[in-house]
C-alpha cells in the first residue's frame, strides 16, 4: 500500500499545482462496507441507511485522525472488477478511489483548505483528478454524471 500511496502522490504533483515529495502518508485503514458505513454515520445514525450499509460509499478522509491523516477506503476486494485482478491493489478503480482521498490528504497539508468556505469544495478538484486518472489509466467511469456529482458535492 505504501508503493501505491508514493505512485499516487506523484501522479497528483504531475497533474496539479500541488508537490507531494516529502509529504507524510496518511495512515489507510481498510474496511469492510458495513465498518465503512458505521465510520462515516458514527455522529449521524438518524441518517444512516435501515440496512447498515450505504453502496454509495468507497472511502473517506479524516484529517484529524492519525498523525497526519486518516483514510478510511472500503476492502479492495470489494471495489467493482477486482476479480480480475490478482492483486485487487492493482484495479484502477481502487486506485482512483485511493487517489481521491489523497487529493483530499494533499489538499489538507498544502493548506488550500484554509481558502475555502466549506471543507466541501475540494470535493470538485476530487472527481475531476479521479475521471482524469480513470481516463488515462483507458477505465471506464461507473460514476455517471460525474461533473454533476462532483459539482453538487463542492457546494457549501
Amino acid at each position: 500500500m505504501e508503493l501505491l500511496i508514493t505512485t499516487l502522490l506523484s501522479w497528483i504533483e504531475m497533474h496539479t499545482s500541488y508537490r507531494t515529495q516529502g509529504l507524510p502518508h496518511p495512515e489507510v485503514v481498510v474496511l469492510s462496507r458495513k465498518e465503512l458505513t458505521e465510520e462515516y454515520y458514527q455522529n449521524a445514525d438518524a441518517t444512516a441507511p435501515v440496512s447498515g450499509i450505504d453502496m454509495r460509499i468507497k472511502a473517506l478522509y479524516a484529517f484529524e485522525d492519525g498523525n497526519y491523516g486518516t483514510i478510511y477506503i472500503l476492502d479492495p476486494q470489494s471495489v467493482a472488477n477486482a476479480r480480475h485482478y490478482v492483486n485487487a491493489l492493482d484495479n484502477p478503480r481502487f486506485k482512483e478511489v485511493l487517489l481521491h482521498e489523497l487529493v483530499h490528504h494533499v489538499q489538507w497539508h498544502s493548506n488550500v483548505v484554509e481558502q475555502w468556505q466549506c471543507s466541501n469544495e475540494g470535493e470538485l478538484e476530487a472527481y475531476l483528478l479521479g475521471a482524469m486518472y480513470l481516463n488515462q489509466q483507458n477505465t471506464h467511469d461507473t460514476m455517471t454524471n460525474r461533473i454533476f456529482w462532483a459539482n453538487s458535492y463542492s457546494r457549501c
